[in-house]
C-alpha cells in the first residue's frame, strides 16, 4: 500500500481533508502514519507509526483515525468469554459427547423404508423394511404385470426379490432352475401313465398353473437354458395364450390377469462369458418380451449390511471385492458370500483366516497375493 500523508499542521487537522496517494477521498483502507494529527475518535495524537484508518460520519468529511479508535471515541477492547466453572465445562463437555454419539448412532442405523405401489386396480400396496434398491423399480413393473429381467452377478439378491415381489403382491411364487437340459414339457406339461391300466394322464406344471391361476413365476438363471426352448413362452408373454399340446381336453392355456413372469441371469443374454462360461445366447424375440422391463442388479451395500453386520468382516470382504475388480480377476465375491460367512463367525466362532481359507479354496497363489497383498 502507498504511504498515506497526513497533514504537516497538526492545528487545523480536524479542518483539513486526509487524501492518501493513488485513492479518492472517501477510499476505506488501513496505512501506517508517518507524521503526527489529532484522531477525531480518541482526541489523541497519532503519532508516527501508528496504525490508521478513514473515519467517516454522516455530513462530514472524512479524515484519519486510530484504526482500533470506535466511532464513540473509545478504544476497541476485545471481547473475552468468561472463563466457565470446572462443573460447567464438564456437563457442557457430556451434552456435546452425548450429542456427537446419538448422530453417531442415527447416522449409522440403516434406514427404515416404506414403500408404497398402486396396482392398476388401484389398489395400494406398501412394504415396510429394507430391501434392494432396485425392488421399488421392478415392483412397479410387477404391479403392472409387465415381464421383468433381472441381469446381475451371482449372489446380488436376484432369486430372493423374486419371491419377496410375490409377497408384496400377495400371490403365489413358483420358479424353476434353467439348464440346457430342460424342455418344452417342463414348462407345458407332458402326459404320463397312471393307475392300474396305465392310462395316460396330463401332468402340469407350477409355470402352466401360474399362468392360469395367478401367480409370479421365475425363470432363473434363464441364460443357461436353451434358447429354442425358451420360444414356447414367446407367445405366453406376447399375446396372452399359449397351445399346450399335451391337453387336448383344454389346449388353450390363457394368461390369468395376475401373472407376473420373472427372469434371473448372469448376463444380458449376449452368450457366455470368461466368468459365466454356461451360458447361451439369448433369441431376441424372447428379449424383447422383457425389454421395458430390463432391471439390472448390483451388489447393494445396505443388503449386506443387514446381511452381514460384522463391520470387520464385512469391509474386509469389501475390501477383497474391490481389489479382484481393480486387479481384473474372473472371481466372485457376492452377498451370499457374506451371510454365509457371518453366520459361520457367529455360530462356530470362525476366525477370519478360516473365512479367508474357504474363499480363496481353488484360487491360484498369485491370485490370493494379489487381493490379500
Amino acid at each position: 500500500m502507498s504511504d498515506i500523508m497526513l497533514p504537516t499542521n497538526p492545528e487545523n487537522v480536524n479542518e483539513t481533508e486526509v487524501l492518501c496517494q493513488g485513492r479518492r477521498p472517501g477510499d476505506t483502507g488501513y496505512g501506517t502514519s508517518r507524521y503526527r494529527a489529532k484522531c477525531p475518535a480518541c482526541k489523541k495524537m497519532i503519532e508516527q507509526g501508528d496504525k490508521i484508518e478513514i473515519y467517516s460520519r454522516p455530513g462530514k468529511r472524512n479524515r484519519w483515525k486510530h484504526a482500533d479508535c470506535t466511532s464513540a471515541g473509545k478504544p476497541n477492547q476485545p471481547t473475552t468469554p468468561s472463563p466457565a466453572t470446572p462443573a460447567a465445562s464438564d456437563v457442557s463437555s457430556q451434552l456435546i459427547a452425548d450429542l456427537v454419539k446419538r448422530i453417531t448412532e442415527l447416522e449409522n442405523r440403516p434406514a427404515a423404508e416404506s414403500i408404497e405401489i398402486r396396482q392398476p386396480d388401484d389398489r395400494l400396496i406398501r412394504i415396510e423394511g429394507k430391501t434392494h434398491s432396485v425392488f421399488p423399480r421392478v415392483l412397479q413393473l410387477a404391479a403392472a404385470r409387465k415381464p421383468v429381467f433381472l441381469p446381475g452377478p451371482s449372489g446380488c439378491g436376484k432369486s430372493h426379490l423374486g419371491g419377496q415381489v410375490a409377497e408384496a403382491l400377495e400371490l403365489r411364487f413358483a420358479s424353476i432352475s434353467c439348464s440346457a437340459g430342460m424342455s418344452e414339457a417342463q414348462l407345458l406339461g407332458r402326459l404320463v401313465p397312471r393307475g392300474e391300466n396305465g392310462q395316460f394322464q396330463f401332468v402340469g406344471t407350477e409355470f402352466l398353473d401360474c399362468f392360469e391361476n395367478g401367480g409370479v413365476f421365475l425363470f432363473d438363471e434363464i441364460d443357461a437354458a436353451d434358447p429354442n426352448v425358451l420360444l414356447v413362452i414367446n407367445a405366453a408373454l406376447a399375446n396372452g395364450f399359449v397351445t399346450v399340446a399335451n391337453r387336448p381336453e383344454n389346449p388353450t392355456a390363457k394368461r390369468h390377469p395376475d401373472f407376473v413372469c420373472i427372469a434371473a441371469a448372469n448376463t444380458f443374454g449376449r452368450g457366455a462369458d470368461r466368468l459365466y462360461v454356461g451360458r447361451n445366447e439369448l433369441d431376441d424375440a424372447t428379449l424383447d418380451r422383457f425389454r421395458i422391463g430390463t432391471v439390472p442388479m448390483e451388489y447393494d451395500a445396505d443388503v449386506e449390511a443387514a446381511l452381514c453386520p460384522d463391520d470387520s468382516l464385512r469391509n474386509r470382504l469389501l475390501m477383497y471385492r474391490e481389489r479382484v475388480i481393480e486387479s481384473r480377476l474372473e472371481r466372485t465375491i457376492s452377498s451370499r458370500f457374506m451371510r454365509d460367512a457371518y453366520e459361520m463367525k457367529t455360530l462356530y466362532d470362525w476366525s477370519l483366516d478360516d473365512i479367508d481359507n474357504q474363499l480363496f479354496a481353488g484360487w491360484s497363489d498369485d491370485e490370493r497375493q494379489r487381493i490379500t497383498g
